[in-house]
Parts: C-alpha cells; sequence; structure tokens
C-alpha cells in the first residue's frame, strides 16, 4: 500500500474514528472495525518509523495511541474502552505541551521554527503563551472527553468527540491564527 494512500487512510480513521465507534455500537461491528483500524494505525506507524521530526512523533504517538486502544477493546470487547482514544490523545498531548515549556523551546516554538529560522524575541514569547494556552485546552478537553467516555452514551460521546471538539480545536486554531496577525502587527509598528 503507497505511503501516501496509508497516510491518508490513517488520518480518515483518526478523524472519524467516533463515528467508526459509533457505528459499530450500534450496528454491532465492533468486531470488525476495531482490528481494521489497529491494522491502519500499526501500518501507518510502520511507515513513520524511518521518519524524524516533531509532526512525525505527535503522528507516530496518535497511531500507537488508537492502535492500542483498538486492540485492547477488541480483546475485551468492550465499547467504552475503545470510547477512551480522545481521552489518551489529549492527555499524551497535554503532557508533550506541558513538558515542552520546561525546555529554551516550547513545541509551538519548534513548530514555528520550521517556517522561519529566526524568531524575534516577541514571537518567542508569543509561542510560549501559544503552548501555555493548548496545555489548557488539552486538559479541558481531556477532562470533557473522560466524561463522555466514562458516564455518557455512545450518542453523546460522538457528538462530543466527534463534533464539537474539533470545533474547538478549529476556533482556537482561527482565534490563534488571527492573535497572532495581531501581534506581529503591533510589533512591525515598534
Amino acid at each position: 500500500m503507497p505511503k501516501r494512500l496509508l497516510s491518508v487512510l490513517c488520518i480518515c480513521g483518526i478523524a472519524a474514528y467516533p463515528f467508526f465507534i459509533y457505528l459499530g455500537v450500534s450496528f454491532n461491528l465492533l468486531n470488525l472495525l476495531l482490528p481494521a483500524l489497529a491494522v491502519i494505525f500499526l501500518l501507518r506507524l510502520f511507515y513513520l518509523r524511518n521518519t524524524q521530526g516533531i509532526k512525525t512523533l505527535l503522528a507516530s504517538i496518535s497511531a500507537l495511541c488508537a492502535a492500542i486502544i483498538c486492540i485492547a477493546a477488541f480483546m475485551e470487547d468492550s465499547a467504552r474502552i475503545a470510547m477512551f482514544y480522545p481521552v489518551c490523545v489529549n492527555a499524551v498531548l497535554f503532557f508533550i505541551f506541558g513538558g515542552s515549556l520546561f525546555s529554551t523551546k516550547p513545541i509551538i516554538t519548534r513548530i514555528a521554527t520550521l517556517y522561519d529560522k529566526e524568531l524575534p524575541d516577541y514571537a518567542i514569547q508569543y509561542t510560549r503563551t501559544v503552548t501555555k494556552v493548548w496545555v489548557l485546552f488539552f486538559m479541558a478537553n481531556g477532562g470533557m472527553a473522560y466524561i463522555t467516555a466514562q458516564f455518557c452514551t455512545v450518542q453523546t460521546w460522538t457528538l462530543y468527540n466527534g463534533l464539537i471538539a474539533y470545533i474547538l480545536i478549529g476556533t482556537l486554531a482561527g482565534c490563534e491564527y488571527l492573535a497572532r496577525i495581531i501581534v506581529r502587527r503591533i510589533h512591525e509598528k515598534k
């Protein structure tokens, strides 16, 4: 299977994961969907093994978490376990982003330097602040993912993790983009 096709399948599998679980529960197909998803995620992990960088690290962790959750849910025949994937991803991102705050270059700063090697001081401070905002977001989003996985129906879980969480991520990313433009303009006028 070509690497690009596998990458697209994995991204679609991750993005549509809540809907696959919903369909699996609704039509009693989890025993078919979970192994198929696990194979896709493991293949993705296999193809990522020779690449490096922050994006690869995040993609690898996401694929590994998804594969482990799918395998555990299949072995235990538990839709509830399958519903913990968003919790796992948010926890991992919380620790990666949060842990990076204790280094000289937080993760958002590292990502920014991929596009602009020489960041001005204000941009470095800004990227540190943005990293903190994402840490708080992953904590809150992970908390909501946990609540929906532990206490809610699969329909509510799917609504939050398959729609509302994506809207929140997009809104935060959009607001950050606008804030970045404003901060850049303010500092360019000085």
